[in-house]
């Protein structure tokens, strides 16, 4: 990069003058403004692409002045300009487009781009929201770099970067979320399990659009379902998060939730022809349930395996349960009910995963409550999937066995009831 501006400008519009001496030259605009130059590496997966190929402008925010080859410069260069390895692109643009020029000219996915956010999950993220972030880690934005896309979650998106030697997950909430999700409710929750040792402490979560920072951790995985050591794991620590017995100022209603997620679908019929009927099935059980809730205290709603995360900590295996978004007030066997059905459990590993988490001692009208919870909560996801498809998302086969656990749960917890 030329460090004098001011010497670039001049520079290209001298050459400029040399190319149409013949023609008279509008008067030069102010020569102070910023010009910056990159190398396309010969690694680089850009190479002999075109200028509009590449969306440079749309990617970046910045407009190509000058392409320099060896003694040989191409001024003002048009989208059919293909880059070759080895090429300096002279640029003009933002200062916050230098971060977003050097990650599109790196090989692979990585960029460090609002496009890429835009283009890859359709999401809306300005610049000064990235901008809080890199205040937040008292850096500048052009620190923030190696900015890679994540597993597509459910619910948001996550991105990985680094900033400052140290890396982070960046949470973006997902389409529809706002609908569905209550930020301020969230960042309440975040704060009454500060310091609890549930999981890190978050870096950052803005309560009016969803926006989370948060540690990365080096090493993860995720709890295995079907291996009894890592499912003991998590059930003793469900028990310790809710016998600490925290509260907050708002409740997760599972019925209520059924209801308000089927007003989501804008007047559409459920793509199941016995809805009608699995609902009411599913309602006539809520008497039951608050019949037999004996607890009440914060709860999870979302504790699945994939929240459970095993992480090394100076050779130590450490566990922290993850992604409090739905968590309010409820009953805690609920969070039983989640891992169940998202581990898409028979009932014989039902029975074995309610008796690990009671130590044997479940009595057997809590044992129908689970089963209850397992019927309700399959139809609250189905219909918080409908709700998503609706916005133009499929989770295929994941809505499917919701909407069929609620079918055969209601079933079994009516039948074990009968026998009381």
């Amino acid at each position: 990069m030329f460090s004098d501006y001011n010497e670039l400008g001049r520079k290209i519009l001298e050459i400029s003058e040399n190319l149409i001496a013949s023609v008279s030259v509008p008067l030069p605009a102010d020569q102070s403004l910023p010009m910056y130059e990159i190398t396309v590496p010969d690694t680089s997966d850009k190479v002999n692409m075109s200028i509009g190929d590449l969306r440079f402008w749309q990617c970046t925010g910045a407009t190509i002045v000058a392409i320099k080859r060896g003694q040989n410069i191409n001024v003002s260069p048009g989208p059919y300009a293909v880059l070759h390895a080895g090429d300096i692109v002279v640029y003009t643009g933002p200062s916050n487009s230098r971060v977003a020029v050097q990650q599109l000219f790196t090989s692979g996915r990585t960029q460090n781009t609002l496009y890429l956010i835009q283009e890859q999950i359709n999401t809306a993220v300005h610049m000064k929201e990235l901008s809080i972030v890199a205040d937040i880690l008292g850096a500048r934005l052009g620190d923030i770099s190696d900015f890679v896309t994540m597993d597509k979650g459910m619910t948001n998106h996550s991105y990985l970067f680094s900033c400052k030697g140290n890396r982070y997950i960046l949470r973006i909430p997902g389409e529809g979320t706002v609908n569905i999700i209550d930020r301020v409710q969230e960042a309440k929750v975040y704060r009454a399990i500060a310091g609890t040792g549930l999981c890190d402490d978050v870096v950052y979560i803005n309560p009016n659009n969803g926006l989370k920072v948060t540690h990365f951790l080096d090493g993860v995985r995720t709890c295995d379902p079907y291996d009894d050591n890592d499912v003991k794991k998590c059930m003793t620590m469900l028990r310790r998060f809710h016998g600490i017995r925290l509260t907050v100022e708002h409740s997760f209603d599972i019925f209520g939730n059924i209801e308000h997620y089927e007003s989501l679908w804008e007047g559409q019929p459920s793509k199941h022809e016995n809805y009608a009927q699995t609902k009411a099935n599913i309602m006539s059980l809520k008497a039951f349930v608050e019949e037999n809730r004996t607890e009440y205290c914060l709860t999870h709603i979302d504790a699945v395996p994939d929240n459970f995360l095993f992480h090394p900590v100076n050779g130590v295996e450490q566990l922290q349960l993850t992604d409090w978004e739905y968590a309010g007030m409820q009953d805690p066997h609920v969070d039983i009910a989640m891992f169940c059905l998202y581990s898409l459990y028979d009932r014989s590993h039902i029975d074995r995963l309610i008796d690990f988490y009671f130590e044997g001692s479940c009595d057997e009208r809590t044992r129908i409550k689970i089963y209850c919870y397992i019927a309700a909560c399959g139809l609250l996801w189905s219909n918080w999937s409908e709700y998503k498809r609706v916005l133009g998302v499929e989770f295929g086969d994941y809505a499917e066995h919701q909407y069929t656990y609620a079918g055969k749960y209601y079933e079994i917890a009516r039948r074990e009831m009968e026998k009381l």
